[in-house]
């Protein structure tokens, strides 16, 4: 695995915008005459949550627009109803997720759900759709232990073990920890590293990936603490931390669960020349961003980094980010563009099923479309196919710095797994 900024993926002939989508009256009738379905959106959008979500919800809503808000026979919409908030006093929260996904499952309209963003709602929230049939696809979603039977996922949706209805078009965190580790030891050439997660599924689950790789590759752990999301002050914590002189600080979380607080902590406790790296949790947005990383860490984020489970530099970039702005005068940020790339997922899955006698079976049958393995879905990501637990053929991991210059994430290089 070499680090490289890719300018094309393998079969680089890739559609992108609408590319999965289709246009009003395809599929040989006239758009919508089978009637209305809906996609459902199911993020956290509170506080810091939201500067991660939003995008992702501008990103569904473009992808809808660019299918013409029809596929095949049928009509798309996204109601203000089947748009669901997973989070609780600012941060998300796994059983306000679990609630949210069985106000979507019983709605028979609902034949796709995007999201969760936090693996730890997702864990909760897989038993309920799995049981329901109901086609679910995360943007971000990254824990190995929501698809991988070796990580227990057929415990996670245990009443149809074998019948996958959880997709994801990100890579898992076995390939996104390691990839931290890698690029600190390789890129910033750095050894000693201290380690802080949130402990929660997704936070401690990836960085125990990344102290897997990191002592196993000559790298030196200097400390590690588990730190929860309800935690106001992390002076105490930091400033033991600083005692053990890391040349690197490696945050395993969200901004909702610490992630801004930490780094002004650290840089209090004289670390603010020492890089600090975090994953996806923290890749939210720009400094304009209310409530981003970037936005509360301010000028303490000078020596900050981020990696995303998904390629960062692909053939299509430009024209998305231009219609993206068109549309929402902003610039897409963080998992704009897989939260497209799920919707033309969902999309493209309504159009293969065909029409169906009712609701029900439609649904079974977007389910049953979306999982064939034999497709390769072409997206504004690129191409990718979903494996037998629902995986991506997509192992990209891609890293970003802070700039100071325009206060946002600059794209430096990525990594793929699967070379």
């Amino acid at each position: 695995m070499k680090f490289r900024k890719l300018t094309a993926l393998a079969g680089a002939s890739l559609m992108v915008l609408g590319a999965c989508s289709a246009t009003p009256g395809a599929s040989g009738g006239a758009g919508g005459s089978k009637g209305t379905v809906y996609i459902g959106i199911e993020l956290p959008q509170q506080g810091s949550e939201l500067a991660a979500s939003e995008p992702i919800i501008n990103g569904i809503k473009l992808a809808v627009k660019d299918a013409g808000g029809v596929a095949g026979n049928y009509k798309i919409e996204i109601p203000n109803s089947v748009i669901l908030d997973d989070a609780k006093d600012g941060a998300h929260d796994p059983q306000t997720g679990a609630v949210n996904m069985k106000t979507l499952a019983t709605n028979e309209q609902v034949v796709g759900v995007i999201g969760p963003l936090n693996s730890s709602v997702a864990k909760v929230q897989i038993p309920i759709s799995n049981e329901a049939g109901l086609l679910q696809c995360s943007p971000a979603n990254t824990n190995e232990g929501l698809t991988k039977p070796e990580f227990g996922a057929k415990d996670v949706r245990k009443a149809n073990p074998d019948k996958i209805n959880y997709v994801r078009v990100v890579t898992t965190d076995d390939n996104q920890g390691p990839a931290a580790a890698k690029y600190i030891l390789e890129v910033l050439k750095k050894k000693k590293v201290y380690i802080i997660d949130d402990t929660e599924t997704f936070g401690k689950g990836i960085a125990d990936n990344f102290e897997k790789y990191l002592t196993a590759n000559g790298g030196e752990l200097v400390g590690r603490d588990g730190v929860p999301k309800t935690t106001t002050d992390y002076s105490a914590i930091m400033t033991a931390a600083a005692a053990k002189k890391p040349e690197a600080i490696y945050f395993g979380g969200v901004t909702a669960t610490g992630g801004a607080r930490i780094l002004k902590a650290a840089v209090q406790a004289g670390l603010a020349d020492v890089p600090y790296i975090g994953p996806d949790g923290i890749y939210d947005g720009s400094g304009t961003t209310k409530d981003s990383f970037l936005n509360l860490a301010a000028a303490d984020a000078k020596n900050s980094y981020a990696t995303a489970a998904a390629v960062g530099d692909y053939p299509g970039r430009q024209e998305f980010t231009d219609k993206f702005k068109k549309e929402f005068s902003k610039d897409p940020t963080g998992y704009s563009a897989t939260g497209y790339a799920c919707a033309q997922v969902v999309i493209d899955a309504i159009k293969r099923a065909g029409d169906a006698a009712n609701m029900k079976e439609l649904r079974e049958k977007v389910r049953v479309a979306a999982v064939d393995t034999s497709v390769t879905y072409k997206s504004v990501i690129g191409e990718f196919k979903f494996d037998a637990n629902g995986d991506t053929s997509q192992k990209i991991i891609s890293f970003y710095g802070f700039d100071a210059a325009t206060k946002d994430w600059v794209f430096k290089e990525q990594l793929d797994f699967a070379k």
